[in-house]
């Protein structure tokens, strides 16, 4: 089966090259990197990726437009949004599913169960 791909949104670089090392290194996932969420809208477009990993804690202005573009765009496309948050543990997979997301990692994560959490959250089987 072919490789997954994984948009990553993430502003911090020192974290994004953490998460991009442990989704492709760990996970074995293509990663496109994108570090704002007006730039990650416009890789959805070139990319088509299987699911976003978005850091919830962004420093945009305009974090809030763009992120429902991001929702709009991913509904129309049936591409699903990973939250990465410290506050994951506020909200119900059943709240994540209501604003738009398919759920939410934790902050801080442990890079070596995080492949499989992502695989949990997606409903991907090890064979994909």
């Amino acid at each position: 089966m072919a490789t997954k791909s994984i948009l990553l949104i993430e502003h911090e670089a020192s974290i994004r090259g953490v998460l991009h090392t442990c989704l492709s290194e760990f996970g074995g996932w293509s990663v496109t990197l994108s570090n704002s969420i007006q730039e990650g809208i416009n890789l959805c477009t070139m990319t088509s990726p299987d699911v976003i990993l978005l850091d919830a804690s962004t420093s945009e202005t305009d974090a809030l437009i763009f992120l429902e573009q991001l929702k709009q765009y991913s509904i129309a496309q049936t591409i699903p949004i990973l939250l990465i948050t410290a506050r994951a543990s506020w909200f119900t997979l059943n709240q994540l599913n209501q604003m738009g997301f398919a759920g939410a990692i934790a902050k801080p994560f442990d890079p070596f169960t995080l492949p499989a959490q992502v695989s949990r959250l997606l409903g991907w089987s090890d064979g994909d």
